[in-house]
């Protein structure tokens, strides 16, 4: 007699079920850390250009108009949002720069 190998439908609709369900229970949780992950280096990236701009006042006398006047000397470049927001300079009278992403901020 010869066995025959090999896997059943049943079998197949079992593994494929069990992946389902993982993939099901991983991948929210997954792009939730990557979401938290952004947030937190965009806070980062506005901490430092908080720092860069009283640097540059107490350096220079006056606020920065724009970002680009913190680079090179204050910021080796112009930082970028890691979920494509943009970074707008605080004021002179201390309000701290603000992404327009709204979770993400200082």
């Amino acid at each position: 007699m010869r066995r025959k190998t090999g896997l059943t439908v049943v079998e197949v609709t079992i593994v494929v079920a069990i992946l389902a369900l993982l993939a099901a229970i991983a991948l929210p949780a997954f792009f939730q850390n990557r979401q938290k992950r952004h947030a937190a280096r965009c806070g980062m990236q506005l901490d430092g250009i908080a720092q860069a701009c009283r640097r540059y006042a107490g350096e220079v006398g006056g606020f920065p108009r724009q970002l680009g006047d913190l680079v090179p000397a204050y910021l080796t470049e112009v930082p970028s949002c890691p979920s494509g927001g943009a970074y707008t300079l605080g004021t002179p009278e201390g309000d701290p720069p603000v992404c327009s992403i709204p979770d993400h901020h200082l």
